[in-house]
């Protein structure tokens, strides 16, 4: 019989919500988006008579942007940019758009201009640390954030947006000083809340995070994000049923977010409701096809239930996502041999073995080579065949 290894570390890694935030506007509600739409249509007359009025352009920018339409207000806007250099604003909001669409490296240098013409103006500065967090840039944002909220010149984004760059940097007791901070400014904001209960939740402080995430809900019920990432925490301290309530209202306000029906396919995976779950992992992969915790999830569970070539199907897309991982290789070499494929099992197994020793894993690798050598007895392989498939390799065909 095969040494084996848990799977828990391959269960699926439920990433809580953090809203970063941008002080520019909110969106429009119908009554108002009726009055932009009559604006946008007065400014399109407005246009066709003046076609070189930089403000009309920008106005038909900032109000497509108003009703959620940014590549439409990008259009205007890089109009209105190219005929005004000096336009400040212009330059600020079409930054602010191009971050909306998560081209981050685009949205950069429109902001940074913006910041040059207005120094003082700190929508720009939150939109643009919003634009280097998305970039992964963490100790950016702090050294662009840091100095207006040391002189007192903090507003709730900036607060919130140094938050998130501190809790990346896993600097956690700073980033619940600047959520508090911004609390002070606004108490009432499920957001600033739901933010806290995610920092609070990094060290391990569970029932503070809880208190975070019930507080924003009490504030707005029909948060999602809240209601997500008060599921996941539930899911990790085993409360799974009452997790479910929570992963199906966050279901009901964004439907098709691979990360909610991931949560979904791990709640229902702790509760041993393995058809149910792999449902919910299918339906997110489908969304989300280079997720590579979701294609381990399914891997697993189509291990439990004995769909072994499934399994096999989900460890070798998990395997091209993450080919120095050594897990997938070894869950690759055990379901192989279920499948009486020896050959393929025993190359797995081998490759699985010199992944764990280029990390250090002395114990996996043990078990791989005992793995081996117990494969190579079942299926009689002799000497030389033996170092055919135990060769070094980087990966294997399908």
């Amino acid at each position: 019989m095969l040494f084996k290894i848990s799977c828990d570390n391959l269960k699926m890694r439920c990433v809580a919500c953090f809203i970063i935030l941008c002080a520019v506007w909110g969106s429009a509600c119908a009554p108002e988006s009726q009055q932009i739409e009559k604006q946008i249509a007065e400014y399109q007359y407005q246009r066709a008579l003046h076609p070189n009025n930089v403000e009309i352009y920008y106005q038909l920018g900032h109000a497509h942007l108003t009703l959620g339409r940014y590549e439409q207000g990008v259009s205007y806007l890089k109009d209105a940019v190219r005929l005004s250099k000096k336009h400040a604003l212009a330059h600020r909001d079409l930054g602010w758009a191009l971050y909306q669409l998560q081209d981050y490296r685009a949205a950069e240098p429109w902001l940074l201009e913006a910041l040059e013409m207005r120094p003082r103006d700190r929508s720009i500065l939150s939109s643009l640390s919003a634009v280097y967090i998305g970039q992964k840039r963490y100790q950016d944002t702090v050294d662009l954030l840091k100095p207006f909220v040391d002189t007192g010149r903090g507003t709730v984004p900036i607060h919130n947006n140094l938050a998130a760059a501190y809790r990346h940097l896993k600097l956690y007791p700073l980033a619940v000083e600047q959520l508090q901070q911004a609390l002070k400014k606004n108490p009432d904001s499920a957001e600033l809340h739901n933010s806290l209960g995610v920092v609070f939740g990094k060290p391990g402080q569970s029932e503070q995070a809880l208190a975070q995430y019930r507080t924003a809900l009490a504030l707005d019920p029909g948060y999602g994000s809240a209601h997500f990432n008060l599921a996941v925490a539930l899911t990790r301290q085993g409360r799974s049923d009452e997790a479910l309530e929570h992963f199906h209202f966050a279901q009901q306000v964004n439907p098709d977010d691979p990360e909610i029906l991931a949560g979904l396919g791990w709640t229902y995976h702790q509760l041993n409701r393995y058809l149910i779950a792999i449902s919910y992992y299918k339906e997110a992969a489908r969304l989300a096809p280079s997720n590579l915790q979701v294609q381990q999830a399914l891997g697993e569970l189509w291990d439990i239930t004995q769909h072994y070539d499934r399994a096999i199907d989900a460890y070798e897309m998990a395997a091209g996502l993450a080919p120095e991982s050594p897990d997938n290789y070894y869950h690759l070499g055990r379901l192989n041999n279920q499948l009486k494929a020896g050959e393929k099992a025993v190359a797995y197994m081998a490759l699985a073995e010199s992944l764990y020793r280029k990390k250090r894993n002395s114990e996996m690798a043990e078990h791989c080579r005992k793995n081996i050598s117990i494969l190579a007895g079942k299926y009689h392989f002799k000497k030389a065949q033996l170092r055919r498939l135990t060769q070094p390799r980087s990966s294997l065909a399908s």
